[in-house]
Protein backbone atom coordinates (compact mmCIF):
# COMPACT_ATOMS: atom_id res chain seq x y z
CA UNK A 1 0.00 0.00 0.00
CA UNK A 2 1.26 3.37 -1.12
CA UNK A 3 1.67 6.60 1.19
CA UNK A 4 0.34 9.78 0.55
CA UNK A 5 2.45 12.80 0.80
CA UNK A 6 1.28 16.29 0.91
CA UNK A 7 3.63 18.88 0.51
CA UNK A 8 3.75 21.41 2.74
CA UNK A 9 1.43 24.68 2.63
CA UNK A 10 0.20 23.07 -0.10
CA UNK A 11 -3.38 20.93 0.21
CA UNK A 12 -4.86 21.44 3.89
CA UNK A 13 -5.30 18.76 6.87
CA UNK A 14 -9.27 17.58 6.02
CA UNK A 15 -11.14 18.71 9.85
CA UNK A 16 -12.17 15.36 11.86
CA UNK A 17 -15.64 14.60 12.55
CA UNK A 18 -17.89 17.05 14.21
CA UNK A 19 -17.47 14.66 17.22
CA UNK A 20 -14.50 13.05 16.63
CA UNK A 21 -11.19 12.70 18.74
CA UNK A 22 -7.88 14.31 17.19
CA UNK A 23 -5.30 12.51 19.24
CA UNK A 24 -1.67 13.82 18.97
CA UNK A 25 0.88 11.40 20.54
CA UNK A 26 3.87 13.19 19.73
CA UNK A 27 6.74 12.11 19.23
CA UNK A 28 9.49 13.72 21.28
CA UNK A 29 11.25 16.87 21.08
CA UNK A 30 9.47 18.14 17.66
CA UNK A 31 7.26 21.33 18.97
CA UNK A 32 4.92 19.49 21.44
CA UNK A 33 5.53 22.12 24.01
CA UNK A 34 4.79 24.99 22.08
CA UNK A 35 1.54 23.20 20.86
CA UNK A 36 0.08 21.65 23.71
CA UNK A 37 0.98 25.39 25.78
CA UNK A 38 -0.96 27.50 22.55
CA UNK A 39 -3.78 24.61 23.28
CA UNK A 40 -3.75 24.93 26.90
CA UNK A 41 -4.43 28.29 26.60
CA UNK A 42 -6.89 28.96 24.51
CA UNK A 43 -8.84 26.45 26.30
CA UNK A 44 -12.11 29.12 26.22
CA UNK A 45 -11.43 30.32 22.34
CA UNK A 46 -11.06 26.82 21.30
CA UNK A 47 -14.81 25.63 23.71
CA UNK A 48 -16.39 28.54 21.61
CA UNK A 49 -15.95 27.02 18.40
CA UNK A 50 -17.20 23.57 20.13
CA UNK A 51 -13.44 21.86 20.71
CA UNK A 52 -12.48 20.74 24.07
CA UNK A 53 -9.08 20.43 25.25
CA UNK A 54 -9.44 18.10 28.76
CA UNK A 55 -8.14 18.95 31.57
CA UNK A 56 -6.56 22.12 33.13
CA UNK A 57 -2.98 21.28 32.98
CA UNK A 58 -0.91 21.81 30.04
CA UNK A 59 -1.28 18.83 28.55
CA UNK A 60 -2.50 15.25 29.21
CA UNK A 61 0.82 13.69 30.59
CA UNK A 62 -0.63 12.33 33.25
CA UNK A 63 -3.16 10.04 31.43
CA UNK A 64 -0.92 9.01 29.10
CA UNK A 65 1.92 7.75 31.72
CA UNK A 66 -0.99 5.89 33.57
CA UNK A 67 -1.79 3.99 30.46
CA UNK A 68 1.91 2.86 30.38
CA UNK A 69 2.14 2.26 33.92
CA UNK A 70 6.03 2.81 33.97
CA UNK A 71 7.13 5.65 36.36
CA UNK A 72 7.44 8.83 36.62
CA UNK A 73 10.54 10.15 38.61
CA UNK A 74 13.02 8.30 40.48
CA UNK A 75 11.66 4.90 42.11
CA UNK A 76 11.95 4.77 46.16
CA UNK A 77 13.32 8.59 46.02
CA UNK A 78 9.67 11.07 45.32
CA UNK A 79 8.59 9.05 41.82
CA UNK A 80 6.05 6.12 41.11
CA UNK A 81 3.54 4.82 38.68
CA UNK A 82 0.67 7.33 37.96
CA UNK A 83 -2.55 5.71 39.13
CA UNK A 84 -4.70 4.39 36.85
CA UNK A 85 -6.87 6.70 37.25
CA UNK A 86 -5.51 9.44 35.50
CA UNK A 87 -6.27 8.18 32.12
CA UNK A 88 -9.52 6.66 32.82
CA UNK A 89 -10.76 10.24 34.29
CA UNK A 90 -9.42 11.38 31.17
CA UNK A 91 -11.21 8.90 28.30
CA UNK A 92 -14.03 9.72 30.82
CA UNK A 93 -14.01 13.32 30.03
CA UNK A 94 -13.72 12.76 26.26
CA UNK A 95 -16.59 10.71 25.83
CA UNK A 96 -19.06 12.97 27.52
CA UNK A 97 -17.31 16.04 25.90
CA UNK A 98 -19.71 17.60 22.97
CA UNK A 99 -17.98 18.61 19.86
CA UNK A 100 -14.52 17.99 18.77
CA UNK A 101 -11.80 16.86 21.35
CA UNK A 102 -8.33 17.45 21.65
CA UNK A 103 -5.49 15.41 23.46
CA UNK A 104 -2.13 15.84 23.33
CA UNK A 105 1.04 14.13 25.16
CA UNK A 106 4.56 12.91 23.60
CA UNK A 107 4.54 10.18 26.08
CA UNK A 108 2.06 8.25 24.07
CA UNK A 109 4.28 6.98 21.26
CA UNK A 110 5.78 4.91 23.86
CA UNK A 111 2.76 2.87 23.95
CA UNK A 112 2.75 -0.79 23.02
CA UNK A 113 0.70 -1.70 20.20
CA UNK A 114 -1.80 -3.16 23.12
CA UNK A 115 -1.80 -0.01 24.81
CA UNK A 116 -2.64 1.76 21.66
CA UNK A 117 -5.22 -0.02 20.70
CA UNK A 118 -6.80 0.52 24.45
CA UNK A 119 -6.06 3.92 24.03
CA UNK A 120 -8.02 4.17 20.92
CA UNK A 121 -11.20 2.39 22.12
CA UNK A 122 -11.29 4.06 25.62
CA UNK A 123 -10.95 7.89 24.11
CA UNK A 124 -13.30 6.93 21.10
CA UNK A 125 -16.08 5.35 23.37
CA UNK A 126 -15.58 2.04 21.10
CA UNK A 127 -16.20 3.42 18.28
CA UNK A 128 -18.76 5.87 18.98
CA UNK A 129 -16.64 8.52 18.71
CA UNK A 130 -13.86 8.69 15.58
CA UNK A 131 -9.97 8.91 16.68
CA UNK A 132 -7.61 10.53 14.16
CA UNK A 133 -4.12 10.25 15.32
CA UNK A 134 -1.45 12.65 14.74
CA UNK A 135 2.12 12.08 14.87
CA UNK A 136 5.19 14.68 14.56
CA UNK A 137 8.42 14.22 13.46
CA UNK A 138 11.79 15.50 12.87
CA UNK A 139 14.82 14.53 11.01
CA UNK A 140 16.11 11.67 13.91
CA UNK A 141 20.24 13.79 13.36
CA UNK A 142 18.47 17.01 14.84
CA UNK A 143 16.91 14.80 17.58
CA UNK A 144 19.75 13.99 19.08
CA UNK A 145 21.19 16.39 21.63
CA UNK A 146 17.73 17.45 22.11
CA UNK A 147 16.94 14.23 23.38
CA UNK A 148 20.16 13.50 25.45
CA UNK A 149 19.40 16.85 27.25
CA UNK A 150 15.81 15.52 27.64
CA UNK A 151 17.26 12.75 29.50
CA UNK A 152 19.92 14.93 31.22
CA UNK A 153 16.65 16.97 32.84
CA UNK A 154 15.72 13.34 34.38
CA UNK A 155 19.54 13.30 36.51
CA UNK A 156 21.25 11.89 33.52
CA UNK A 157 25.12 11.91 34.28
CA UNK A 158 26.31 9.96 31.30
CA UNK A 159 28.11 12.60 28.83
CA UNK A 160 26.87 12.96 25.16
CA UNK A 161 28.91 11.16 23.51
CA UNK A 162 28.92 8.00 25.46
CA UNK A 163 25.26 8.27 25.44
CA UNK A 164 25.26 7.82 21.86
CA UNK A 165 27.60 5.24 21.92
CA UNK A 166 25.10 3.63 24.15
CA UNK A 167 21.76 4.32 22.06
CA UNK A 168 23.59 4.01 17.84
CA UNK A 169 25.43 0.91 18.49
CA UNK A 170 22.69 -1.76 17.86
CA UNK A 171 19.72 0.53 17.22
CA UNK A 172 16.76 -0.36 18.63
CA UNK A 173 18.06 -1.16 22.16
CA UNK A 174 19.54 1.16 24.63
CA UNK A 175 21.08 -0.06 27.83
CA UNK A 176 20.92 3.77 29.50
CA UNK A 177 17.10 5.00 28.34
CA UNK A 178 15.48 1.89 27.24
CA UNK A 179 12.55 4.74 26.41
CA UNK A 180 14.60 6.37 23.86
CA UNK A 181 13.85 3.79 20.46
CA UNK A 182 9.94 3.14 21.73
CA UNK A 183 9.67 6.90 21.08
CA UNK A 184 12.29 7.21 18.08
CA UNK A 185 11.82 4.41 15.82
CA UNK A 186 9.38 6.07 14.02
CA UNK A 187 8.53 3.56 11.63
CA UNK A 188 7.36 1.37 14.83
CA UNK A 189 5.02 4.29 16.32
CA UNK A 190 3.44 4.76 12.88
CA UNK A 191 3.08 0.82 12.70
CA UNK A 192 1.72 0.41 16.67
CA UNK A 193 -0.74 3.19 16.33
CA UNK A 194 -1.51 2.94 13.09
CA UNK A 195 -2.60 -0.96 13.36
CA UNK A 196 -4.88 0.62 16.39
CA UNK A 197 -6.52 3.49 14.89
CA UNK A 198 -6.24 2.11 10.85
CA UNK A 199 -3.86 3.65 8.85
CA UNK A 200 -6.39 5.79 7.16
CA UNK A 201 -6.80 7.49 10.82
CA UNK A 202 -2.98 8.09 10.82
CA UNK A 203 -1.32 11.39 9.44
CA UNK A 204 2.32 12.12 10.10
CA UNK A 205 3.22 15.18 9.81
CA UNK A 206 7.08 16.02 8.74
CA UNK A 207 8.25 19.33 10.87
CA UNK A 208 11.33 19.60 8.43
CA UNK A 209 11.62 22.94 6.17
CA UNK A 210 8.33 24.26 6.74
CA UNK A 211 7.93 27.65 8.64
CA UNK A 212 7.12 28.04 12.53
CA UNK A 213 3.50 28.43 11.95
CA UNK A 214 2.88 25.11 10.09
CA UNK A 215 2.04 23.06 12.73
CA UNK A 216 0.14 25.41 14.31
CA UNK A 217 -1.83 26.25 11.50
CA UNK A 218 -2.34 22.56 10.64
CA UNK A 219 -4.15 21.67 13.65
CA UNK A 220 -6.29 24.39 13.42
CA UNK A 221 -7.24 22.69 9.95
CA UNK A 222 -7.92 19.16 12.08
CA UNK A 223 -10.14 21.61 14.51
CA UNK A 224 -11.59 23.70 11.87
CA UNK A 225 -11.23 26.39 13.90
CA UNK A 226 -9.95 29.99 12.64
CA UNK A 227 -5.82 29.30 12.59
CA UNK A 228 -5.25 33.34 14.68
CA UNK A 229 -6.34 30.99 17.76
CA UNK A 230 -3.26 28.84 17.31
CA UNK A 231 -1.19 31.57 15.43
CA UNK A 232 -1.28 34.22 17.94
CA UNK A 233 -0.05 31.89 20.89
CA UNK A 234 2.59 29.99 18.72
CA UNK A 235 5.50 32.46 21.37
CA UNK A 236 4.13 31.44 24.52
CA UNK A 237 7.15 28.94 25.49
CA UNK A 238 10.83 29.10 24.57
CA UNK A 239 12.34 25.50 24.13
CA UNK A 240 15.38 26.08 22.79
CA UNK A 241 18.57 23.74 22.90
CA UNK A 242 20.86 24.32 25.87
CA UNK A 243 24.45 25.54 24.69
CA UNK A 244 27.21 23.03 25.14
CA UNK A 245 28.41 24.98 28.24
CA UNK A 246 25.01 24.55 29.56
CA UNK A 247 24.75 20.86 29.17
CA UNK A 248 27.67 20.26 30.57
CA UNK A 249 26.80 22.25 33.23
CA UNK A 250 23.52 20.15 34.18
CA UNK A 251 26.14 17.07 33.48
CA UNK A 252 27.99 17.63 36.28
CA UNK A 253 25.04 19.08 38.65
CA UNK A 254 23.63 16.00 38.19
CA UNK A 255 26.83 14.07 39.35
CA UNK A 256 26.95 16.39 42.60
CA UNK A 257 23.76 16.15 43.77
CA UNK A 258 21.55 13.85 42.51
CA UNK A 259 22.44 11.12 44.88
CA UNK A 260 21.37 13.11 47.69
CA UNK A 261 18.26 14.63 46.61
CA UNK A 262 14.57 13.74 46.18
CA UNK A 263 12.96 13.19 42.98
CA UNK A 264 10.80 16.15 44.35
CA UNK A 265 13.46 18.27 44.82
CA UNK A 266 15.21 17.83 42.04
CA UNK A 267 11.88 19.16 39.68
CA UNK A 268 11.79 22.37 42.12
CA UNK A 269 15.56 23.20 41.78
CA UNK A 270 17.43 21.50 39.08
CA UNK A 271 14.98 20.35 36.43
CA UNK A 272 12.86 23.97 36.84
CA UNK A 273 15.20 25.92 38.44
CA UNK A 274 18.65 25.43 36.81
CA UNK A 275 17.93 23.64 33.26
CA UNK A 276 14.36 25.43 32.81
CA UNK A 277 15.70 28.66 33.79
CA UNK A 278 19.18 28.66 31.38
CA UNK A 279 17.14 28.17 29.12
CA UNK A 280 14.13 30.68 29.24
CA UNK A 281 16.07 33.20 30.96
CA UNK A 282 18.54 34.13 28.93
CA UNK A 283 19.66 34.07 24.96
CA UNK A 284 22.71 32.71 23.90
CA UNK A 285 25.88 34.69 22.12
CA UNK A 286 25.96 33.62 18.66
CA UNK A 287 29.62 32.66 19.22
CA UNK A 288 28.45 30.58 22.16
CA UNK A 289 29.61 26.84 20.87
CA UNK A 290 26.58 24.04 20.54
CA UNK A 291 25.89 20.68 21.14
CA UNK A 292 28.30 18.86 18.33
CA UNK A 293 27.15 15.53 17.20
CA UNK A 294 30.17 13.11 16.00
CA UNK A 295 30.00 12.39 12.30
CA UNK A 296 29.90 8.13 12.79
CA UNK A 297 26.09 9.10 14.99
CA UNK A 298 24.55 11.66 12.11
CA UNK A 299 25.57 8.59 9.44
CA UNK A 300 23.59 6.21 11.91
CA UNK A 301 20.81 7.99 12.05
CA UNK A 302 20.60 8.69 8.67
CA UNK A 303 20.84 4.68 8.23
CA UNK A 304 18.05 4.62 10.98
CA UNK A 305 15.30 7.62 9.36
CA UNK A 306 15.76 5.25 6.16
CA UNK A 307 14.63 2.05 7.28
CA UNK A 308 11.79 4.63 9.08
CA UNK A 309 10.58 6.04 6.03
CA UNK A 310 10.46 2.51 4.11
CA UNK A 311 8.47 1.55 6.78
CA UNK A 312 6.15 4.83 6.90
CA UNK A 313 5.85 4.36 2.94
CA UNK A 314 4.29 0.87 2.76
CA UNK A 315 1.78 1.55 5.82
CA UNK A 316 -1.00 3.65 3.64
CA UNK A 317 -0.89 6.40 6.20
CA UNK A 318 -1.27 10.06 5.40
CA UNK A 319 2.11 11.60 4.98
CA UNK A 320 1.76 15.94 5.34
CA UNK A 321 5.10 17.48 4.43
CA UNK A 322 8.20 16.31 2.80
CA UNK A 323 8.61 12.77 4.01
CA UNK A 324 12.14 12.38 2.12
CA UNK A 325 13.62 15.01 4.79
CA UNK A 326 13.71 12.45 7.40
CA UNK A 327 16.20 10.54 4.99
CA UNK A 328 18.87 13.31 4.71
CA UNK A 329 21.94 13.26 6.28
CA UNK A 330 22.63 16.16 8.76
CA UNK A 331 25.34 18.13 7.93
CA UNK A 332 28.20 17.81 10.44
CA UNK A 333 29.46 20.91 12.67
CA UNK A 334 33.12 22.12 13.31
CA UNK A 335 34.18 20.72 16.66
CA UNK A 336 34.27 23.68 19.35
CA UNK A 337 36.85 21.45 21.78
CA UNK A 338 36.90 21.34 25.24
CA UNK A 339 33.90 23.06 27.05
CA UNK A 340 35.83 24.71 30.33
CA UNK A 341 34.12 27.63 30.36
CA UNK A 342 30.21 28.52 31.03
CA UNK A 343 29.27 32.95 30.50
CA UNK A 344 28.49 34.88 33.41
CA UNK A 345 25.07 35.25 32.90
CA UNK A 346 24.64 31.98 32.37
CA UNK A 347 25.88 31.31 35.88
CA UNK A 348 23.67 34.19 37.22
CA UNK A 349 20.48 33.13 35.51
CA UNK A 350 21.31 29.37 36.86
CA UNK A 351 21.79 30.35 40.61
CA UNK A 352 18.62 32.97 40.32
CA UNK A 353 16.47 30.87 39.09
CA UNK A 354 17.40 28.11 42.24
CA UNK A 355 16.68 31.22 44.70
CA UNK A 356 13.09 31.45 42.88
CA UNK A 357 12.11 27.86 42.96
CA UNK A 358 13.21 27.51 45.97
CA UNK A 359 10.72 30.31 47.32
CA UNK A 360 8.28 29.18 45.60
CA UNK A 361 8.74 25.48 47.65
CA UNK A 362 9.82 26.39 50.95
CA UNK A 363 10.37 22.83 51.47
CA UNK A 364 13.18 23.18 49.47
CA UNK A 365 15.22 26.22 50.71
CA UNK A 366 17.56 24.36 52.62
CA UNK A 367 18.72 22.13 49.70
CA UNK A 368 19.00 25.52 47.67
CA UNK A 369 20.62 27.07 50.15
CA UNK A 370 23.36 24.09 49.98
CA UNK A 371 23.74 24.20 46.54
CA UNK A 372 24.17 28.13 46.64
CA UNK A 373 27.06 28.19 49.25
CA UNK A 374 28.44 24.88 47.26
CA UNK A 375 28.75 27.10 44.22
CA UNK A 376 29.89 29.91 46.19
CA UNK A 377 32.33 28.04 47.97
CA UNK A 378 34.17 26.16 44.89
CA UNK A 379 32.65 28.54 42.33
CA UNK A 380 31.06 27.43 38.98
CA UNK A 381 34.46 26.75 37.44
CA UNK A 382 34.30 23.73 39.77
CA UNK A 383 32.03 21.94 37.50
CA UNK A 384 34.38 22.54 34.78
CA UNK A 385 37.06 20.33 36.75
CA UNK A 386 37.99 17.20 34.89
CA UNK A 387 37.47 14.09 36.68
CA UNK A 388 40.84 13.00 37.68
CA UNK A 389 40.76 16.53 39.66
Amino acid sequence: MSVSSTPANSTPANPIGKNGVLLHVGVHKTGTTAIQAALADAREDLAAHNVRYPGKLQAQHRGALALLGRPWGWNNRGGGVMDREHFDRLAKRTVKAPGRVVISSEFFCEASAEQAQEAVAALGDSGARPVHVVVTLRNLGKLLPSSWQQYLKYGMTTSYDAWLTDVLATPGSSKMTPTFWKRHDHGDVITRWGQAVGPENLTVMVLEDVPRNYMFETFAQFLDVPPEILNSRMELTSNRSMTAAEAEVLVRLNKKVKKTMQWTDYVTLVRRGVALGMVEGREPESSEPKLRTPDWALDAAQQVGIASVNTIQKSGVQVLGNLDALTIRIESTPDPGPVDQLPIDAAVTAIESVINASREDPTSRALAGRLYRQTKKDGIRSLFRKESE
